[in-house]
């Protein structure tokens, strides 16, 4: 077990080394370092470990250009020094996308250059986002502070910049990551998503309380080649939020470790996801995919329940039905004059449907499907279709009923049909 500590100490301290261009320095004294976990073993307040310094530092370039330093005095007297960059044309009147970064390892001023410069200040420019990103002040951590000099720091960022529907998204790298989660749980109603690259919560307590993080969408980046805490404890952390109804991703990155080389526009995508716009669009199609269905389940009922009435209501003027003979492609009065006799009956036919996957166009005026349907008969089939909006509701303008056959019958099936028909 102090093996795995160890190594998770020397992950942070690895974190810090790339990043820097500058032997490994020793981060604060009360600076935590997360600590290996097994199933029995859940994360508590770490211990102290004395770890070798790296035989030979590893360094990235330094940035062309230094980052101009703002400062402000928090209210237990701390000076916070952070970089606030503003894209070109920035307008104070104009709500701007805002991310805030914490820097990994030690949190100084040259972790701030470092990350800024490896992941955000470029693509920032490009994009149109106002950056924020600050150095944890002497002897001090944001891990530690947790929304305590963050939330002031933000308070303090508010005065000159307007953030999207007032909220911040917010990520942070190791230790930067870390302390993300911690900001993030003490105050999630301040953040529109969280980002750990890689980052996890730092202690027990702050993992019995992911349920806060059940509106903060959250995306979690580990390399593959990471040591054994991270990557599982992201994995924990993932299934965890998802578990309490939160919204988190996971993506372990192939062929790379503790620091992760990353396209920073793959980054930006991936913030953009829960940009406003973006989230109202998802959410439109969340809603639209649900009422879908709702309106495939109502569809499969009433031919159960053979009311031909609420059965047909469901399809749109000129839409297709096609059953599982080939000679089966009806409008929809073919296909009602066709089924009359079933309606006729207690119960027409029965599918119950099971898996089933949904598709919403952009601009949410269309969709298809596809689903696992069992009948007693037919076993195993699949219905695909297609639908669209109307002042009504959602109709179905195609639906396709095929019963699957798998590949290693096929052969023998092809035979059969040829046979029937005299081929």
């Amino acid at each position: 077990m102090m093996l795995q500590r160890i190594a998770a100490c020397l992950t942070c301290l690895a974190c810090a080394v790339l990043h820097a261009a500058q032997p490994e320095q020793q981060p604060p004294a009360n600076t935590q370092t997360p600590a290996a976990t097994s199933p029995a073993n859940t994360p508590s307040q770490p211990e102290a470990v004395t770890a070798p310094a790296p035989a030979q530092p590893v360094t990235v370039p330094a940035p062309a250009h230094a980052d101009e330093f703002r400062s402000f005095t928090a209210s237990d007297g701390s000076v916070v020094r952070y970089v606030l960059l503003e894209p070109e044309g920035y307008d104070p009147v104009r709500a701007w996308p805002t991310l805030l970064v914490l820097p990994p390892g030690d949190q100084s001023e040259e972790m701030v250059r470092r990350c800024l410069a490896m992941y955000w200040k470029a693509e920032a420019a490009k994009r149109g986002w106002v950056v924020v990103c600050p150095a944890a002040p002497a002897g001090k951590s944001f891990v530690d502070s947790g929304a305590g000099l963050v939330g002031e720091l933000l308070d303090e960022v508010a005065k000159t910049v307007r953030s999207e529907n007032g909220l911040v998204h917010l990520a942070g790298s190791s230790n930067g990551g870390r302390a993300a989660f911690r900001a993030a749980l003490d105050a999630p109603g301040r953040y529109a998503s969280l980002t750990g690259l890689p980052g996890v919560p730092p202690a027990a307590s702050d993992y019995a309380r992911l349920d806060r993080l059940k509106n903060v969408p959250t995306a979690l980046l580990v390399g593959q080649g990471d040591n054994d805490y991270w990557v599982t404890e992201s994995r924990r952390t993932s299934e965890q939020v998802r578990a309490l109804g939160g919204e988190c991703s996971l993506r372990v990155v192939p062929g790379q470790a503790h620091v992760l080389t990353l396209e920073p526009g793959e980054l930006f995508d991936l913030l953009n996801l829960h940009r406003p716009a973006a989230r109202a669009a998802q959410l439109a199609r969340d809603a639209a995919s649900k009422a879908i269905g709702l309106v495939l389940d109502d569809f499969h009922d009433a031919a159960a329940k053979a009311d031909e009435e609420r059965y047909f209501a469901h399809f749109a003027p000129g839409a297709v039905f096609l059953g599982t003979d080939p000679a089966e492609r009806w409008t929809v009065e073919e296909f009602k004059e066709w089924s009359r006799p079933y309606f006729e009956r207690e119960t027409a036919w029965t599918y119950t449907a099971g898996r089933r996957s949904v598709g919403v166009s952009p601009d949410g005026a269309s969709a298809w499907f596809d689903e696992d349907l069992q009948n007693a008969k037919l076993g195993l089939c699949r219905g695909t279709g297609a639908l669209i909006r109307t002042d009504r509701g959602w109709r179905i303008t195609q639906y396709n009923l095929t019963v699957p056959v798998p590949n290693d019958l096929m052969g023998k099936v092809v035979e059969m049909m040829r046979a029937g028909s005299g081929q």
